[in-house]
């Protein structure tokens, strides 16, 4: 979200009022230090902003049951995003969702909406553990299930998965206060709208993959057109070099320096050689000289090289393999697993490009689009007004997939048709 200034937090709210450690005991799933999903800096970065919002560090606990920390996580029910927002909760709740870009799926822009919306709900219910429970089933179904004075969590009347909710966020926050700590955090730094984020990839010294996968929020290669200012997550020892070039760029041009070359330049900034000769003729490569860039694209899952993939009854690795063209040993170590490990329905495993090779590897792109599955079918019934971009953004998939999904050949929508948005 833009960012925005106001009255400072109270700090620490609730931080000495945790949810009981004995709820831990009713959890279904168990968590281990040994088992954070996380990157120990990413875990750094979601406690200061959960401490400049002013709330308790252990808070960052939270998006490790709702979708072990994957930044691209969709649930069947339309909740998307590490902290797992509904569309509709995430605007009223201040946070941009259009169609360049969806803070649901950026680590700044969700967590300080998870923050505000978390901070709401523990002054409306007075503790953490109703708080907690509001955020999985509503506050309409808290308030309800609080009427009859009860406040023993394990005797009010809630919903069967808030039933889970609350022991198993007591048992992460158990692991999470004993996991390793970082010895630094990233940072989010403010940019200017309309940035092309390209270009300082390049000034910065970051791959553009690497930069956009920190920052998936952002629909296209820059950042919104409207607003002040956004934030943009990179690591710490970039963040400097990061704040000065985005604020003296010129959107859409990148200026040579000594030793740049056509395919270097094309390189960092995600273009080919030729795309980029073709926008500059006559240019010659010499420290100075302005070069054009192609309009960004839109950046998605098969340009990030990874997908997640929900694990359903009866697969195996090698077969979950099978559909990235890779094998068992591949998908384990994308995983940070053993490959004889057991796999159980609703994990969530990544899954990325043929070839593999690390976080900076280069991904092929598919030969036709990715098709983002879950663990029922998702089908949406259009209404007036509706696009086939609308739909795809609110649902996280691409209009390619829809399109696939449905046999259509363009983009007309008829209200009433029903379609299917994400299959089994």
């Amino acid at each position: 979200m833009p960012v925005r200034s106001g009255l400072r937090p109270v700090p620490g709210l609730g931080e000495h009022e945790p949810v009981p450690e004995h709820l831990s005991e009713l959890s279904d799933l168990s968590y281990s230090p040994e088992d954070m999903p996380a990157d120990p800096r990413l875990l750094e970065t979601l406690e200061d902003m959960l401490a400049s919002e002013g709330l308790p560090p252990w808070l960052a606990a939270l998006p490790w049951i709702e979708s072990e920390y994957s930044i691209g996580c969709f649930s069947r029910a339309g909740a998307a995003g590490p902290w797992q927002f509904m569309r509709e909760t995430a605007r009223h709740i201040g946070m941009e969702v259009d169609g360049e870009v969806d803070e649901r799926y950026s680590w700044a822009g969700s967590s300080r909406g998870a923050a505000s919306y978390l901070r709401y709900l523990y002054r409306r219910f007075g503790s953490w553990t109703w708080a907690l429970a509001a955020y999985n089933c509503g506050e309409g179904v808290m308030a309800r299930a609080l009427r009859g004075g009860e406040t023993d969590f394990t005797r009010l009347d809630l919903p069967g998965e808030t039933d889970r909710f609350v022991p198993r966020f007591a048992a992460a926050a158990q692991a999470y206060r004993r996991r390793p700590r970082a010895e630094e955090a990233l940072a989010a730094v403010a940019v200017p709208p309309g940035l092309d984020l390209r270009v300082l990839a390049a000034e910065i010294g970051l791959g553009i993959d690497s930069l956009m996968s920190l920052n998936r929020g952002y629909f296209r290669q820059m950042t919104p057109t409207g607003g002040d200012v956004w934030e943009l997550l990179v690591p710490r020892d970039r963040a400097s070099a990061a704040f000065r070039e985005a604020w003296r760029q010129e959107p859409g041009v990148y200026t040579v320096r000594r030793g740049d070359s056509w395919a270097s330049v094309a390189a960092a900034t995600g273009v080919t050689s030729e795309e980029l000769r073709s926008k500059n003729p006559g240019v010659s490569m010499v420290p100075g000289a302005r070069l054009d860039l192609p309009p960004p694209e839109r950046y998605g899952g098969s340009q990030l090289g990874y997908a997640v993939y929900i694990v359903r009854t009866g697969d195996t690795l090698s077969g979950i393999g099978a559909r990235a063209g890779v094998d068992s040993r591949e998908v384990a170590e994308w995983n940070g697993m053993d490959p004889e490990e057991t796999i159980y329905p609703g994990q969530r495993l990544v899954l990325r490009g043929s070839g593999g090779g690390g976080e900076d590897a280069e991904v092929a792109e598919p030969a036709e689009p990715e098709i983002i599955r879950g663990e029922e079918t998702v089908r949406h019934t259009v209404r007036e007004g509706d696009t086939l971009w609308d739909i795809a953004s609110a649902y996280g998939v691409t209009v390619e997939q829809i399109r696939r999904l449905n046999s259509l050949d363009g983009d007309h929508l008829g209200i009433g048709d029903e379609l299917v948005v994400i299959p089994e």
